[in-house]
């Protein structure tokens, strides 16, 4: 289960996040959730870069999400997303 204190460091701000500690770089979520992650090679994890802004792109990270076969990709949930848009 990801761990959001194991956040790669690149991740994008939001809800969804990689935990670089269980990522093993094999590119499902990059396949899977195109264009809302990626790898950085450096870390050695994939990450975030975008969180989605459509019913579309919550299903490609969600799909991402529930195909890692490391339970890397976590999701803090909306309250979590609620509070970062009050504090911006």
């Amino acid at each position: 289960m990801a761990n959001p204190l194991k956040k790669a460091s690149r991740n994008a701000p939001g809800k969804y996040y990689v935990d670089k500690s269980l990522c093993t770089m094999c590119q499902v979520c990059v396949s899977m959730g195109e264009g809302y992650f990626d790898i950085d090679w450096d870390e050695e994890t994939a990450y975030v870069t975008s969180q989605p802004d459509g019913k579309v792109g919550e299903m490609a990270v969600r799909e991402a999400m529930l195909t890692c076969p490391e339970n890397a990709i976590g999701d803090d949930g909306e309250k979590v997303e609620e509070k970062r848009r009050k504090n911006e």
